[in-house]
């Protein structure tokens, strides 16, 4: 039997997409197993924290490395991880030397060039799948609106002043990724698939696009009312929800235009929900609306009963790959308001799956809310559970496997 290995920084919630491809790729036959980078819960054999194997000196010297190529970076703006001095080696793990294919998820700050090539070197076909820009830019895990990956990332406006480590990271992965026809790539939406072709590190690569996957038999439609009750949240009010990890201090989330957007709604039963952070007290101070905030969630089916219980899901993201959370909300058959930007429109239809706003307007956002709740935009999620089907994305996964195998 074949046997997968994803190499992952943490687990859920945000490890989510590893911990479910994983599992759902056994669920269908394969031996897929998770080899988790930091502290985190183990579930079972399937799962190996390797935490514990990181020498003391290495983690000293990687955090030194991380605060010098970091210095004067634009604090409170952007996202930025460079790459590590030492990292974390892997190849003598039994594991990896037992794997007949390996992933490479979300590992940024935690593998180094020289880790990422030592995989390389064992001549396995290696998947990258990019859930951010990270792999092809000089660090930044969403560019915005700067193109500076296409070329050099040189004069990188994530840093008060000139810093040369973008550009210096950015050569290394395009020399790095071109050295070894074993290193594949995989994005799950066809807006970031698009950026990594035209970026200077991948240019010479075959982008493949597979969407993340979804076990369709948890997120489905539950009655509104039970799923209330259980949450013990309000049967007579509409419920919005906002959900992400770190939430409303997350610059890229747009926290803001969505508090603008509410601000700008007349309606005295409206309740809002957020998920994946705490208590803000600020963001209560400025939301003219009660909000209930349920912390972080690591639980799927507790993820499928707060999509139920919502009436519209709110994600006024400034960008996004392909984003889970409006998945999961799409198919338990809760329709989805948000931004035309990014990966976005792949799964958020105006007049089938929600409403799509223009980018960072909280007018028109607010249009888009009114015209859910007042019914007026007709909502079908039928196509998207077959289009997204747990079947059909791993399928896809192993066709991409065999393919490189030579396997009939």
């Amino acid at each position: 039997m074949m046997k997968i290995v994803h190499i992952q920084a943490s687990m859920p919630p945000s490890g989510n997409a590893a911990y479910r491809l994983s599992t759902i790729m056994r669920n269908y036959g394969l031996d897929s197993y998770v080899l988790n980078l930091m502290p985190s819960f183990k579930k079972d054999n399937a799962y190996v924290n390797v935490a514990k194997r990181g020498r003391i000196f290495g983690k000293i010297v990687d955090y030194g490395v991380k605060k010098i190529k970091t210095f004067r970076i634009r604090k409170n703006v952007y996202f930025y991880t460079p790459l590590p001095a030492i990292g974390r080696d892997l190849v003598s793990m039994s594991l990896i030397k037992e794997a007949d294919v390996i992933y490479v998820h979300w590992v940024s700050g935690l593998l180094s060039i020289n880790n990422i090539e030592n995989l390389a070197k064992t001549g396995k076909p290696i998947f990258f799948f990019m859930h951010d820009m990270w792999t092809f830019t000089g660090g930044c895990h969403h560019s915005m609106e700067c193109e500076g990956y296409h070329l050099s990332c040189e004069n990188c406006n994530m840093f008060e002043w000139h810093s040369f480590f973008p550009c210096a990271h950015l050569k290394s992965k395009e020399r790095l990724f071109s050295k070894y026809s074993n290193l594949n790539f995989i994005s799950p939406s066809r807006w970031m698939a698009s950026c990594a072709k035209k970026s200077f590190a991948l240019r010479n690569k075959i982008v493949y696009t597979i969407p993340n996957v979804i076990d369709e038999t948890i997120f489905k439609p539950i009655d509104k009312k039970v799923v209330r009750q259980i949450l013990n949240l309000p049967q007579d009010r509409i419920i919005i929800t906002f959900g992400c990890v770190a939430g409303q201090d997350n610059p890229y989330k747009g926290w803001k235009y969505l508090e603008e957007a509410i601000n700008r709604i007349d309606l005295d039963n409206i309740l809002i929900v957020v998920y994946g952070s705490g208590y803000n007290q600020e963001t209560v101070d400025n939301t003219k609306y009660p909000i209930r905030f349920l912390g972080r969630v690591y639980d799927d089916t507790m993820l499928s009963l707060i999509c139920n219980a919502s009436d519209l899901f709110v994600t006024p993201s400034l960008c996004e790959n392909f984003s889970l959370v409006i998945l999961e909300n799409i198919l338990c058959g809760t329709p989805v308001v948000g931004f035309d930007t990014t990966g976005i429109p792949e799964l958020v239809k105006t007049g089938q799956t929600g409403y799509l706003a223009k980018f960072k307007d909280s007018d028109d956002l607010a249009k888009g809310i009114r015209s859910i709740l007042n019914k007026e935009i007709t909502f079908d999620m039928g196509q998207y559970r077959s289009s997204y089907s747990s079947r059909n994305i791993i399928e896809s996964h192993i066709k991409l496997i065999n393919q490189y195998l030579k396997i009939e």
